[in-house]
């Protein structure tokens, strides 16, 4: 190999490459990485913790044991007095792609004066075992179109002093799986949340079978 192509091989590979050795932690630029390109910065500690860029727009922050964010103590930050109001103290904003929050062995824990979830599209509440809420005063919820409430077991409603249950613009139907054995003749009839028969609302007969029915859809037996 001439001294030529060594020289450029220096020049491709180390003309940016920067290192510096402190006691406790290194600074290294333009270097190669293992997981991602080529560092633009890398400190990393002599226990491993780092902070780390790399080309391509890569960013890593890690600690062992804990790491903790601090803000908002000037006096003059306004709390504002109801959801929404006051200035904002810590900011975490991703403009694409989404933010992911994860504890492997433990709780993820959220506490305020009040917490305010609010989606453009849906909002998905998924438990492996229980969901319970509990409110010291009053619990509401309001559905701009329909509102399903459906149990594999038991669906158990209490009222310390009344319950009432109201419907607007059409009598209150209520109906049993033992309907189609007790009165197989009407009992779509019972209940507008049953389907019609084939060719349903009265027509004539089809060979196109109706949509799945809210009842059935919420009923079907898996075998």
């Amino acid at each position: 190999m001439t001294e030529e192509e060594i020289r450029k091989i220096f020049k491709d590979e180390f003309e940016k490459f920067y290192r510096r050795k402190y006691p406790t932690f290194q600074i290294t630029g333009g270097g190669p990485s293992v997981e991602h390109q080529k560092f633009e910065y890398e400190l990393t500690t002599n226990q491993g913790q780092i902070l780390h860029f790399y080309e391509g727009g890569v960013g890593k922050l890690a600690s062992n044991r804990s790491f903790e964010i601090y803000s908002g103590h000037e006096a003059d930050v306004a709390n504002g007095e109801v959801t929404g109001e006051g200035a904002i103290a810590i900011k975490l904003e991703c403009r694409n792609g989404r933010i992911h929050i994860e504890a492997k062995s433990s709780d993820i824990e959220l506490n305020g004066r009040n917490i305010s979830l609010v989606a453009q599209q849906n909002i998905y509440l998924n438990a492996g075992k229980n969901i319970k809420t509990f409110s010291g005063a009053d619990t509401e919820m309001v559905a701009g179109a329909d509102f399903t409430a459906d149990a594999t077991k038991e669906i158990f409603i209490n009222g310390g002093g009344a319950v009432g249950i109201h419907c607007e613009s059409e009598v209150i139907h209520t109906s049993s799986g033992l309907d189609e054995d007790m009165a197989p003749d009407f009992y779509q009839d019972i209940t507008p949340f049953h389907d019609d028969p084939i060719g349903g609302g009265g027509g004539p007969l089809t060979l196109t079978p109706p949509s799945l029915s809210k009842i059935d859809s919420y009923n079907q037996n898996d075998g």
